[in-house]
C-alpha cells in the first residue's frame, strides 16, 4: 500500500536530518575537537550508548510500523490476536493491557535518553575534580607555575563542558526519537481497540 511503514519513514527522515547537521559540522572541523578534548572519554561512552539506543528504537520503530500495516489491512497481527481474545473483558481492561505490554517495550528508550545527560553531568562533576586535584598548590603565587595551571584548567574544562554538551545533545536526540515511536505506539493501541468502540 501507500502509506505503508510511515512511522518507520518518519523516524528515518528525522534521523537523516540530524546525521546531515552532524555531518556539517563534522565537514567544519567541529566534531573532532569534542573527542579529542575529552581525556576522561565519557564522550565516547555516550556516543556508543547513543548509537545503541537509536538501533533498538529504530528496531521496535520498525515493529509498531508493521503492526500498524497488519491492522489497517485487517491481518491479524500478534496484537491484534491479543485484542481479539480480550474481547470478553470491558475495553478499559483491554486499552490497560496494551498500553502496559507496548509501554513496556519502548521504555528502555526513555531511560538510555535519560541515562545520556546523567553521564554528561557525571563527565562535568569529573572534570571539576580533575581541575581540582591538578593543581599544584603553590600555583597561583608561582609565575613558573602558570603553564601547570592552564594546562590542568584546561583539560579538566574540556572535560566537563564537552560531556555536558554531548550528553545534552544526544539526550535530546535520542528523545525525539522516542517521543515519535511514543506516538506510534499510541495510534497503534487506537488502531487496534477501534472496532471494538460500540456503534
Amino acid at each position: 500500500m501507500k502509506w505503508d511503514y510511515l512511522l518507520f519513514y518518519r523516524w528515518l527522515a528525522l534521523n537523516v536530518v540530524g546525521f546531515a547537521i552532524l555531518w556539517v559540522f563534522h565537514m567544519n572541523g567541529m566534531v573532532e575537537p569534542v573527542f579529542l578534548g575529552d581525556s576522561s572519554y565519557i564522550v565516547y561512552v555516550i556516543a556508543g550508548l547513543f548509537l545503541y539506543g537509536m538501533v533498538l528504537c529504530g528496531f521496535r520503530v520498525w515493529k509498531t510500523s508493521r503492526e500498524l500495516n497488519w491492522v489497517k489491512r485487517g491481518d491479524k497481527g500478534k496484537l491484534k490476536e491479543f485484542a481479539d481474545k480480550s474481547r470478553q473483558a470491558d475495553r478499559e481492561s483491554v486499552k490497560e493491557a496494551f498500553e502496559i505490554k507496548l509501554f513496556a517495550r519502548i521504555s528502555f528508550v526513555k531511560y538510555i535518553s535519560s541515562s545520556l545527560v546523567m553521564l554528561g553531568l557525571l563527565g562535568t562533576v569529573i572534570g571539576f575534580i580533575m581541575v581540582l586535584t591538578n593543581i599544584p598548590a603553590n600555583a597561583v603565587g608561582d609565575a613558573a607555575q602558570v603553564g601547570k595551571l592552564v594546562g590542568a584548567l584546561t583539560n579538566g574544562m574540556g572535560v566537563a563542558l564537552y560531556t555536558t554538551l554531548v550528553g545534552a545533545i544526544t539526550n535530546l536526540w535520542l528523545n525525539a526519537n522516542y517521543n515519535m515511536l511514543r506516538t506510534g505506539v499510541v495510534n497503534l493501541i487506537a488502531a487496534i481497540l477501534e472496532p471494538a468502540d460500540p456503534q
